[in-house]
């Protein structure tokens, strides 16, 4: 009998495969995802959690009441032997689909994966477990909170692209291209806090290099890499942040600066479809209203909101 690769070695073996592709073992990804996914991808469950999440986005980037961003992405994979068109996406590659829930500090709170590439963005935030909770107010989200100089209560709520609905709970931009320049302050203040998620995946991908590749591998095992790497990037921040996120979109408000970030030289991953529906309710485009207003009030409004939103 040979000796057996011991659990370092394997461990070795497979970060070594996320980093570049070049060997891989699926059990390991799946004993890494088992044994680090309640530290470190562990939604979170109590209202506290959340006030300190929507604390962190008001400190960092300068928006309220937001509880994280929210965004998928297309992961390119081989086509499935079993499979004709369903994995087929609208850019005309195979993929499996992300969907994730980015904190201020690019952690992410919540993914759901494995949906097939042909899939739209309706049909996976529908079906799953975040739309679910969100429905059935099963997440505890703290009460809507009172901001002054805005007559109503602003609920709690994830900031999202055009992709996915308007709700209380969910904030997305106007739909309009010709906005006013109240609408254009809230779009640049909205895409200041989303910001993050586009960055995560960013990171993700930088870090992760597989995710620059079409992952040669069935699509069960793709589900496994993508769950650990979103572990393992978990765990990057939550101890070495300031050299795993270096790679980051950099935004100087003194100097009233952009600066893209390193993860944006390569080929990116492709977000999800953006969506027709449009039967937002009467009260979801009123709170997204007081927030634009509360952005170019004295109270809300911030000195480089001007130049920079008509960059």
């Amino acid at each position: 009998m040979r000796v057996s690769i011991s659990p370092g070695e394997r461990l070795s073996v497979t970060l070594r495969f996320l980093a570049t592709e070049e060997s891989f073992r699926s059990e390991t990804c799946q004993a890494l995802y088992e044994a680090m996914k309640q530290q470190y991808l562990k939604a979170p469950s109590t209202e506290e959690e959340w006030l300190k999440i929507a604390d962190e986005f008001q400190a960092q980037w300068n928006y309220l009441c937001c509880i994280g961003a929210l965004d998928g992405k297309h992961i390119a994979i081989q086509q499935p032997a079993d499979s004709s068109s369903e994995f087929f996406n609208y850019k005309h590659f195979f993929s499996v689909l992300l969907l994730a829930l980015v904190d201020a500090n690019y952690k992410f709170l919540y993914v759901n994966v494995g949906a097939t590439g042909r899939a739209r963005d309706a049909g996976v935030f529908a079906d799953c477990s975040l739309k679910k909770a969100l429905a059935n107010k099963t997440l505890n989200l703290p009460p809507p909170e009172t901001i002054e100089g805005v007559s109503e209560k602003i609920c709690y709520h994830i900031v999202a692209d055009d992709a996915f609905p308007l709700t209380k709970n969910i904030v997305k931009p106007y739909p309009h291209r010709k906005l006013d320049k109240p609408k254009r302050i809230f779009h640049y203040r909205l895409s200041r806090a989303r910001r993050v998620v586009e960055n995560a995946f960013g990171i993700l991908a930088n870090r992760f290099r597989v995710f620059l590749t079409t992952i040669n591998l069935r699509h069960e095992k793709v589900n496994d890499i993508i769950l650990v790497t979103c572990c393992l990037h978990n765990f990057m921040v939550a101890n070495n942040m300031s050299n795993y996120t270096s790679c980051q979109d950099i935004e100087d408000t003194d100097n009233q600066q952009f600066t893209p970030g390193q993860w944006r030289r390569d080929t990116q991953l492709y977000g999800i479809q953006t969506t027709s529906v449009r039967n937002s309710s009467k009260s979801a485009k009123e709170q997204r209203v007081q927030l634009t207003n509360y952005f170019v009030s004295e109270n809300g409004s911030v000195p480089w909101q001007d130049y920079m939103c008509s960059l």
